[in-house]
């Protein structure tokens, strides 16, 4: 079965900093000093650096891919593919919970800005809804960790295929050299250079992998400040409207009668 290509679609639309709505929201924001804005915009900036790291995991996977089809040794193509489609299968569930992502900020966004045509700034304080992020950030991690886990497996496969399979070949050529009464050699060569070439497709997107993972890992710990910056600040503000109700009860409460005072 050929295997099923994986595109890099965050290469084919601007990264979630340059869309419209979040453009738009994080100007209102600012312009408001809404409660969390900052730590939304830091939120905003390690989901663009995430889109861009799977970008180029995804065009190394693609990079693997077409150096796949030149490989002639048909043993060491059929422990590349297996492999290839095991981190296919893995990068590609990392790339569509990146998309899922992306989706629900861009709706969050749309969301509120309708809602502030209507009640004016007091919608910003619906920013707390991105709080719902933290599971879509947590499922990246998880696919982040499999596809990593791929990696390592395919470069250790590819080792110790080679490893095998040079050994096969300097047993033959001993047994011609035994035929021509030559020495036998005990030398057992590298990985070689196409197994090498593969290793390191494998180990870029490892890396550009664990960059995502750490992207995600930053943005749940800017989920957790936003939530404290929107949590505070609104307990401020119900305080201060508490105490001001207070103060203009206190002002309208009746005066004592001073016929009772003199009494």
């Amino acid at each position: 079965m050929a295997e099923e290509m994986i595109q890099p679609a965050t290469v084919e639309e601007p990264p979630v900093a340059e869309n419209e709505q979040v453009k738009a929201l994080l100007v209102l924001l600012k312009e408001n000093d809404a409660p969390g804005w900052r730590e939304f915009a830091v939120l905003i900036s390690h989901m663009t650096e995430m889109e861009r790291q799977l970008a180029d995991a995804l065009d190394d996977l693609q990079g693997i891919h077409e150096r796949l089809q030149e490989v002639q040794n048909q043993s060491l193509k059929s422990v590349l593919k297996k492999n290839y489609q095991s981190l296919q299968k893995n990068v590609n569930t990392m790339h569509q919970s990146v998309s899922e992502l992306k989706k629900q900020i861009v709706e969050g966004c749309k969301t509120i800005l309708e809602d502030f045509k209507v009640r004016g700034s007091i919608a910003l304080n619906g920013i707390t809804r991105f709080l719902h992020l933290k599971p879509a950030l947590e499922t990246v991690q998880k696919a982040v960790e499999k596809s990593t886990q791929a990696c390592d497996r395919a470069v250790s496969r590819i080792d110790a295929f080679s490893k095998e399979y040079h050994k096969a070949g300097l047993h033959l050529k001993n047994m011609g050299h035994a035929l021509r009464g030559r020495p036998a050699e005990s030398e057992v060569k590298g990985t070689g250079w196409v197994a090498d070439a593969f290793k390191g497709g494998f180990k870029l997107v490892r890396h550009f992998s664990s960059k995502v993972g750490q992207s995600a890992e930053q943005s749940l710990a800017t989920l957790a400040r936003l939530e404290y910056a929107a949590q505070g600040r609104s307990s401020v503000l119900e305080a201060m409207r508490e105490q001001k109700e207070k103060a203009e009860k206190g002002k309208n409460a009746p005066s004592p009668s001073r016929d009772k005072e003199s009494r």
